[in-house]
């Protein structure tokens, strides 16, 4: 009787290996037997539509209507004091 015993690690190794080969045997090499054997990894500019950005952020035209808020409430204030006051 023989008696195998595998570290858990030894185990992992194996079990991987053996995922390897079989997704090796799926995908076959293959190379010609005559003439030449060319590559060609040419890079080339692809055109896409321009991203058109807006000329003012949404933060800013935040920020703009809040000091126009604050700009009116001021106003209206001086103006409820300057009627007030006469």
């Amino acid at each position: 009787m023989l008696v195998i015993d595998f570290s858990l690690k030894e185990q992992k190794t194996a079990s991987s290996t053996l995922q390897m080969a079989e997704v090796k045997s799926m995908f076959r090499e293959v190379l010609p037997k005559q003439g030449q054997l060319s590559v060609e990894d040419v890079t080339t500019m692809v055109l896409c539509k321009p991203k058109l950005l807006p000329l003012k952020s949404l933060t800013l035209e935040k920020l703009e209507k809040m000091q126009q808020a604050a700009q009116d409430t001021v106003r209206q204030q001086e103006m409820a004091e300057k009627t007030t006051g006469k």
